[in-house]
């Protein structure tokens, strides 16, 4: 190419991915998304999948409506300035989309400036979300349940930090004869204690908190009345210095007074203390179970699940998340995500927490994760807010779920299901839709389109010749020529056999000519490398432009199926027009 450099073949541009070319729409036209194209605010196209999810019948329903008319919810009003490229929106947002019969659906809404196609050109998808958030359901119905244990809970529970009450339970606040919680927060925890005790507890938490087990105390309440209590104190992970812990009260002044009692019993009696006393011990193993079911709740969880602060702080995660990040039980307490993960998924996560804590609702996204140098995630994320005393938003817990797996068969099914296996071309099912669509754009806007149908001179003499692997390396070889020549917004597919078809969109007979002769001439310098010797061989090309008249591609591809048996009759190696 002299000084200019090596040319970009077609095949590296489709490496690039899609660009918005005049015809970046047929690509489009195969997602299952909605995808148009707006000019100054107004649909100009749309592809198949966005026509069905705006409940429209045609194409002609949708094109031409100002798009803001077909959203709701709090981006419809600055919906224009971001259609006209006033205002940038990088990423994606959540919206209401409104079927053309009035009833709407949730989406994940993205809108691309699209200057190359001309002034105010926008590119928009919209991705469905509305089925979304069980999970996430699923993880708040566990905190209301962990919620409702404690403060229903018969005995008195206290959360302490420092030397300070800072949460005490319904039963808490009538055991010590208060009549609110108000009362008792932020007073210093020795001031629930009686005597001896208070002085000890004030003088050395400390040894209260190593005591680790079930403890006889005497507590006070407000009007200065005492009762006995047994005490169980389990200190928290901390953040600070000063330690953090719960201590949980059982009031058994009654049993005491029980024990005292039978103790004046006459011995007849002491079967029935066994008794009562095998009561009492397991009712203690039922409360300890208890506890430890709602402790270990959340461990059960198979999904990695975490909950995190306002300020977007990890506060605790579960067995699956530790062992996803590889990571101890504190490793991460404090820290962020954007501290801890790859920068794009910290990103999206960072925004899902503002969004939920903002709505105080629940919020879910796709995200890739990397948990390691070597190893990536696709993962659904279900967000929701959890709440304070006050009902006021106090952080976010997280659910994930890995579906790594399923997008990689989804994508495999997507390939068998549209490729030949031989050339990893579209096969004749795939072909046959796809050129339906250009046909369908072709009528609708006027534009030019020409098929071509080709296949090998005499394939069967080489199969007869040199066996049928060397035939498929020879269909396999036009295939790959075919790819090379054409561009990536044609559609090429294997019909069967050694017969191939191509619809050249946006091009004329003159066009499509040069291409079919460029197609002869390449494929006429095969060569391929046999046991007998070397392979060469030549192909026949039919050429058939779309007419007024045609209303389907079976119309087209028939002619050009004549042209190229006119060109087989003339001699082959031969391009004819039909």
């Amino acid at each position: 190419m002299g000084s200019m450099g090596r040319a970009e073949t077609p095949a590296e541009r489709r490496r690039k991915g899609p660009r918005f070319g005049a015809n970046f729409m047929t690509v489009l036209e195969v997602s299952r998304e909605l995808v148009c194209l707006c000019v100054d605010g107004v649909v100009a196209d749309a592809n198949s999948a966005g026509i069905a999810m705006l409940g429209a019948g045609s194409a002609d329903q949708v094109v031409g409506r100002a798009f803001r008319d077909l959203v709701g919810g709090d981006y419809a009003g600055v919906i224009d300035d971001l259609l006209h490229l006033k205002e940038i929106e990088d990423s994606a947002f959540p919206i209401k989309v409104r079927h053309l019969d009035g009833g709407t659906f949730e989406a994940e809404l993205q809108i691309h400036p699209a200057r190359e196609l001309g002034p105010a050109h926008a590119v928009v998808t919209a991705r469905d979300i509305s089925h979304q958030g069980r999970l996430a359901r699923t993880a708040r119905d566990s905190e209301d349940r962990f919620q409702a244990l404690v403060e229903r809970s018969m005995h008195l529970v206290l959360l302490c930090h420092g030397g300070r009450i800072g949460y005490i339970n319904a039963t808490g606040v009538a055991v010590l004869g208060g009549t609110d919680p108000s009362q008792f927060a932020g007073i210093p925890v020795s001031e629930i204690f009686a005597g001896d005790y208070r002085e000890i507890v004030a003088a050395d938490l400390g040894a209260l908190l190593d005591e680790g087990g079930i403890m006889p105390m005497r507590l006070a309440r407000l009007d200065g009345s005492t009762f006995d209590a047994q005490i169980k104190a389990t200190k928290l992970p901390s953040q600070g210095a000063a330690p953090e812990y719960m201590v949980e009260a059982r009031d058994i002044t009654g049993q005491i007074r029980a024990v005292a009692a039978l103790r004046h019993m006459n011995d007849t009696l002491e079967q029935q203390v066994a008794a009562r006393t095998r009561e009492l011990d397991e009712e203690r193993a039922r409360a300890v179970e208890a506890r430890a079911f709602v402790e270990s709740l959340l461990e059960a969880v198979p999904n990695p699940l975490w909950w995190k602060d306002t300020r977007g702080r990890y506060l605790g995660y579960n067995g699956a998340f530790r062992e996803l990040h590889g990571v101890g039980p504190t490793d991460w307490i404090g820290r962020t995500t954007a501290e801890m993960v790859n920068p794009g998924f910290a990103a999206i996560a960072s925004q899902a927490d503002t969004q939920a804590l903002a709505e105080a609702g629940r919020v879910q996204f796709e995200a890739h994760l990397e948990v390691a140098a070597d190893r990536a995630l696709d993962v659904v994320v279900n967000k929701t807010v959890w709440h304070g005393r006050d009902n006021r938003p106090e952080g976010v817990i997280g659910v994930m779920l890995d579906i790594t797996e399923r997008k990689r068969m989804e994508a495999e099914l997507r390939r068998l299901a549209t490729t030949d296996v031989l050339t990893g071309i579209f096969n004749r099912r795939h072909f046959m839709e796809m050129a339906r669509i250009e046909v369908d754009r072709a009528r609708r806007h006027g534009r030019p389109l020409v098929a071509l149908m080709l296949d090998i001179d005499h394939f069967k003499r080489i199969n007869d010749t040199h066996g049928h692997p060397v035939g498929d390396v020879a269909i396999k070889a036009l295939a790959d020529v075919c790819t090379q020549i054409i561009r990536h917004e044609d559609v090429l597919g294997r019909m069967g056999g050694e017969e191939f078809a191509i619809v050249l969109t946006e091009t004329d007979l003159d066009g499509a000519l040069l291409v079919a002769e460029r197609l002869r001439q390449a494929v006429a310098a095969i060569r391929i490398p046999a046991e007998l010797g070397t392979v060469a061989f030549t192909t026949s090309i039919g050429v058939a432009e779309r007419l007024e008249g045609d209303a389907t591609i079976d119309t087209i591809l028939s002619r050009a199926d004549m042209a190229l048996y006119s060109a087989k009759r003339s001699g082959r190696n031969k391009v004819a027009v039909g």
